[in-house]
């Protein structure tokens, strides 16, 4: 049986989500992982809400929306097993006997990471972008056919290719055959190799990689970015979460003092794990907002001030040397200016989490550039209308309903162009 309507799944989401949370909590252990799971499943029922036509008819609702969040909620165990995975493997490798790196193995790496940068690039781009999203992100292959628009078929041809070019370039790099006959890589070279998955991507950054420094202080540094219309929830190696907003770019450096976050555009949520010894730190411009264990939000808005929303916990809230806000807790938020001038702000961190986007008196240009994120179509307002002031809640899978309902409130027109290009033009 086909899946139910995704309205009927909506419909049933608001109903169900305590019980849904508790579901989740008894599978994953946190009612805080369970919690952002069941966001997840909302975020993606709500951004499938326009095939309709492809659903079959009405069939348990209940049903599937206990599936979603199941399914999401397996997709994330595999991922934070597969960075602790990695992150213990790298703590094994610096533990052995000769913890001293010598010339010939740091050459040895640089060669083998030179050889995986090479191949990795030379891939074509759907195959590449295939293994990490499955080797690196442990995105299931069923959902990256769904999003790629391919076949399971598809996904799984692209990472035989993969990880034919992988084992090809590391045994041309230790002088192999290109398949083994006589039999596995032993010593020094085969645990090194082990490393070179995780890190050859770091060099690209992709993703990240794991090094280690002459000091044996692990090291990690990712680049993540996010296109229009689409979100990412991503595991980080201490343990913490991070949630990026559509058309959002964030650069990462974590090692034994500090954890540093760089927000370059966009929005993001942070889950992080407490960690006495090294403050987590989210960094945009000269602002920097800094905790140890907590939940919060930050969004450089389209006006190019930074909105900082606390959940749960407490953020200290800095521009250079001058601090703003020594100790924001729950429910209370920070809207700075690019001059350092700030505001206070009371709401819930990060509504976009649960697909809604707030405007108190906010011009509608700004309010536009906002949807543009979500919208997958040229959406503009002219110079006339971008002045006027809009408030109100946007339900981003409905943003189109917003637009048409403008036209009652506020002297504009709804004007779209023959590629399907949204102008609010003034009556």
């Amino acid at each position: 049986m086909r899946p139910p309507a995704l309205s009927l799944v909506l419909n049933e989401f608001p109903q169900r989500y305590e019980a849904i949370v508790r579901f989740l909590r008894r599978r994953l252990g946190s009612v805080e992982d369970a919690r952002e799971v069941a966001h997840e499943t909302w975020l993606r029922l709500a951004e499938q809400a326009g095939t309709e036509a492809s659903c079959g008819p009405a069939a348990d609702a209940r049903a599937y929306l206990y599936t979603v969040a199941a399914n999401l909620g397996q997709d994330r165990q595999r991922r934070a097993h597969w960075l602790q995975a990695h992150l213990q493997q790298g703590r094994e490798a610096g533990a052995g006997v000769d913890h001293t790196p010598d010339v010939a193995e740091g050459l040895m790496y640089r060669q083998a990471l030179s050889a995986l940068d090479a191949t990795l690039m030379a891939m074509p781009a759907r195959v590449r972008d295939v293994f990490v999203a499955h080797r690196i992100h442990g995105e299931a292959q069923a959902d990256i056919a769904l999003r790629l628009g391919v076949s399971l078929n598809t996904v799984e041809r692209d990472l035989m290719a993969a990880h034919d070019r992988v084992d090809t370039a590391l045994r041309h790099w230790r002088g192999e055959p290109r398949r083994g006959l006589g039999g596995p890589t032993q010593g020094r070279r085969k645990s090194l190799a082990s490393l070179l998955g995780a890190a050859a991507v770091g060099v690209l950054g992709l993703v990240g990689g794991w090094r280690y420094r002459q000091t044996q202080a692990l090291h990690w540094a990712a680049a993540l970015s996010t296109p229009q219309g689409q979100r990412l929830q991503q595991s980080l190696p201490d343990g913490s979460m991070l949630t990026l907003d559509a058309q959002t770019s964030v650069e990462m450096a974590f090692d034994a003092r500090r954890r540093t976050v760089r927000l370059l555009r966009g929005a993001a949520f942070f889950a992080v794990s407490t960690d006495a010894d090294r403050p987590f730190t989210v960094e945009v411009g000269a602002l920097s907002v800094t905790v140890l264990g907590t939940r919060f939000g930050v969004d450089i808005e389209p006006a190019g001030t930074v909105l900082v929303q606390v959940e749960s916990g407490r953020v200290r809230v800095a521009r250079s040397t001058q601090v703003l806000a020594a100790g924001l807790t729950a429910g209370q938020g920070l809207r700075v200016a690019s001059d350092g001038r700030s505001q206070a702000v009371i709401g819930p961190a990060s509504a976009w989490r649960q697909g809604r986007v707030h405007f108190d008196a906010v011009p509608l240009g700004e309010a536009v550039e906002r949807l543009a994120r979500y919208a997958r179509v040229d959406l503009r307002a002219d110079p006339r209308t971008a002045q006027l002031r809009v408030s109100g809640t946007v339900e981003i899978a409905r943003w189109d309903d917003w637009l048409q309902a403008l036209p009652a409130v506020l002297p504009v027109r709804v004007v779209r162009d023959s590629e399907g290009g949204v102008m609010l033009m003034a009556r």
